[in-house]
């Protein structure tokens, strides 16, 4: 980022230079649509590294920036006009806001609901649903993760997708605000006063509100919905349910914003506060479902929304007592009677202390923390192991909670107790618990039980 910022500086000074001693207006309106670009895309830069960086998704921010590139690449092709033609023609999403006087609160609700909130969604949320599809074909047949396409974009869970769907709001930000709504506006300012500073600052005044309110508009609306793309992922059995919640929530309050600067300018702030505390909660949720499936903690350092519970090491070490000799020997008094002993309690039919087991065709692999699953050196196995290695691991902060580290190159996937699916990559988690099933491969699959 400091990079990008150091390269833009001194380019904007030397554009702003050559443009403020031009008198040719084309020289003048031309240095601001390259502001505008450059401007736009450094903020945006700015605000989702944000993102990123409070999410720790661990991947690259780069793989983020692939929804980013697809947006824009969509909406600078013929790849938009289907989406055009589908929910603005044949659709009633056109809605003709020049002479608002003729227009009713309905009208404008249904054209929005159609021409803004459900089109622009779907285009959004296009690189999203891409990625979980090359996630459903990895569960079915795993050999596809080595499929280029799979490595740079498939959705693992509810993170990834919020994540995307954020950076997938910022590239329709940055096509809409510094490719359209700065020129056009610009332009039509011009012709209105023959004014070029008035048309200039005219369109550089929308650069920070379309930017800054792009986090609780369009990255906020994609971000929703990629949160329950990623959901869907994880949740096979519910796919559809969830991937309609989704589309139904992105739009309505995308919408709802629309709609609202018709009806009143003062639900606006309404509508941004609902999709601010939305996102906020789809990336918490995110997080803690990561981390829960990974057997890990959830990492809130740094957060001013979740507190961080204090580490027993932040407390005071205990002061050292002065030595004092036991007491001299006395015989304990007479035992008072006492009443019968209570019935012990029964046990616990579960424990998370309880040892576990893989079982792998009926051949079992102890699981103890620091220990190591290595199916390929288990003869038992005839070789079917080859370049599956596990480390078990405890779980940080919750005592008798292990996980099962993919310490291999391959993909594993897991099938959950309550019918989720995982996908764990190399160097990830998954949690071990009864009647969790791991494939390992195509013919190596174990289930994880109670040892005993």
């Amino acid at each position: 980022m400091t990079v990008l910022v150091a390269l833009a500086t001194p380019f904007l000074f030397v554009v702003g230079g050559n443009a403020a001693g031009a008198e040719d207006p084309r020289v003048r309106m031309a240095a601001l649509v390259v502001s505008g670009i450059v401007g736009v895309f450094v903020l945006l830069m700015m605000i989702q590294l944000a993102a990123f960086l409070y999410a720790k998704p661990g991947r690259s921010f780069f793989i983020y920036m692939i929804p980013f590139a697809v947006v824009v690449a969509i909406l600078f092709t013929p790849l938009a006009m289907p989406f055009f033609f589908i929910f603005r023609e044949i659709l009633p999403g056109n809605v003709d806001m020049s002479n608002p006087q003729q227009l009713t609160l309905m009208k404008v609700f249904i054209g929005m609901l159609f021409g803004a909130g459900m089109m622009e969604e779907l285009l959004k949320a296009t690189p999203i649903l891409i990625g979980a599809y090359l996630t459903h074909m990895a569960l079915k047949q795993p050999s596809f993760v080595s499929n280029a396409a799979y490595k740079l974009m498939h959705v693992r869970g509810p993170l990834d997708g919020v994540l995307m769907g954020i950076f997938a709001g910022g590239g329709f930000i940055f096509f809409e605000t510094a490719f359209d709504y700065i020129p056009r506006i610009s332009g039509q300012v011009l012709q209105q006063t023959n004014d070029v500073g008035v048309a200039v600052s005219t369109g550089l005044s929308l650069l920070l509100p379309r930017v800054l309110g792009g986090l609780v508009g369009h990255m906020a609306y994609s971000g929703i919905f990629g949160y329950f793309i990623g959901l869907s992922v994880i949740r096979p059995q519910q796919r559809w349910q969830l991937l309609g919640i989704g589309f139904a929530a992105s739009t309505l309050v995308h919408t709802a914003w629309n709609t609202s600067a018709f009806a009143s300018p003062m639900l606006l702030y309404v509508v941004a506060v609902i999709c601010a505390v939305a996102l906020v909660g789809c990336v918490l949720k995110a997080r803690q479902i990561d981390a829960s499936r990974s057997g890990v903690a959830v990492d809130t350092q740094g957060s001013i929304l979740v507190d961080r519970a204090t580490p027993a090491a932040a407390y005071p070490a205990p002061q050292p007592q002065a030595y004092a000799p036991p007491p001299a020997y006395a015989p304990p008094p007479a035992a008072a009677p006492q009443a019968a002993p209570a019935p012990a309690a029964p046990a616990q039919a579960a424990s998370a202390e309880l040892p576990l087991a893989l079982d792998i065709d009926g051949f079992v692999i102890p699981l103890r923390a620091g220990g190591r699953v290595d199916p390929a050196s288990e003869p038992a196995l005839g070789g079917r192991g080859a370049g599956v290695i596990g480390e078990v691991v405890a779980h940080p902060s919750r005592p008798g909670v292990l996980g099962l580290r993919n310490a291999g190159s391959g993909l594993w996937t897991a099938r959950l107790r309550d019918g989720g699916v995982q996908t764990i990559e190399a160097n990830q988690n998954v949690r071990l618990a009864p009647g969790v099933v791991i494939a390992f491969s195509a013919d190596l699959i174990g289930a994880v039980r109670t040892l005993g």
